[in-house]
């Protein structure tokens, strides 16, 4: 099986609401190719400042963050959630980060994205490479530039590693589906037993189809409300296939640290960058 739609799919969601919030000068670009990433940047306060913590949710995705201070060079690696957690921002910093989609991963240090799931690891020693890629990022300020510098260090040196072909199959599926499929007659499809292919899935991923399947489907409920935040939450549950009340809000909240109505407030009442009226952005 040739996970060609996978390779194809370049409409995942890769939102993070919560982190333009608190800092300066936020920036952010889509590209799907050579494969879909989101690319951004930003510049912290000073300690006394402002709140250094962020709430980062679950998308599925990795994020990798390259942070200079003055103390020096460092780069973290935020693994996909299953739950909503602070994450803690270093103060005076400038961050540079890339979210790739579900499913890619940078290798480092031998991890996988199955040891990275729920983690957070952060690396302040760099090897000749990684040093030789900060050293360059340090001149400059052009956020087009740095994605350069990202694609010519790190998919050359480190190599940008896909899932498997049945896992990638899986991960389209449930992208295209907005999460609303059952694992059960996915694996009949695929003449699987169910079992089979969630462990697969789960070795690959280190969550289970169906976990996964809940956070694209949670992921396409904070699209829908970023995108129109003046419908009513009942809109947004029909449209995305929940029929319970009780779990919307249990899941919602579980996913966001805040109830559905709080965040719909939120959205109502915050600017998103650019990035959020328009994810199909080419690489140039």
């Amino acid at each position: 099986m040739k996970n060609i739609n996978y390779e194809n799919d370049n409409h995942f969601i890769l939102h993070q609401p919560f982190f333009h919030e608190g800092v300066l000068n936020y920036k952010e670009v889509m590209f799907t190719e050579p494969y879909q990433a989101l690319f951004y940047e930003f510049q912290t306060e000073k300690e006394d400042s402002c709140n250094q913590n962020v709430t980062y949710i679950p998308n599925g995705c990795t994020d990798i963050l390259f942070i200079q201070d003055a103390n020096g060079n460092y780069m973290e690696i935020l693994g996909s959630s299953t739950e909503a957690k602070q994450i803690h921002r270093l103060s005076d910093a400038k961050y540079f980060g890339i979210r790739l989609k579900p499913g890619l991963f940078i290798s480092y240090h031998g991890l996988t994205l199955k040891e990275i799931a729920n983690q957070e690891i952060f690396f302040e020693k760099n090897n000749e490479e990684l040093s030789a890629f900060f050293e360059k990022l340090n001149k400059t300020n052009i956020l087009s530039r740095k994605v350069d510098l990202f694609h010519a260090y790190f998919n050359s040196f480190i190599n940008v590693s896909e899932v498997n072909d049945l896992t990638g199959y899986i991960l389209s599926e449930i992208n295209s589906s907005q999460g609303n499929v059952r694992i059960h007659e996915l694996a009949d499809e695929l003449h699987y037993s169910e079992r089979h292919i969630s462990r697969i899935f789960l070795d690959s991923m280190g969550i289970t189809p169906k976990t996964f399947a809940r956070i694209v489907r949670f992921q396409n409920v904070v699209d829908s409300i970023l995108q129109q935040p003046m419908l009513s939450l009942c809109d947004y549950m029909s449209e995305l296939g929940y029929s319970d009340q009780a779990h919307f809000q249990r899941e919602f909240k579980q996913y966001t640290g805040i109830t559905p109505r709080r965040f719909l407030s939120y959205a109502q009442n915050t600017t998103y960058p650019s990035h959020y009226a328009s994810v199909e952005q080419q690489a140039s």
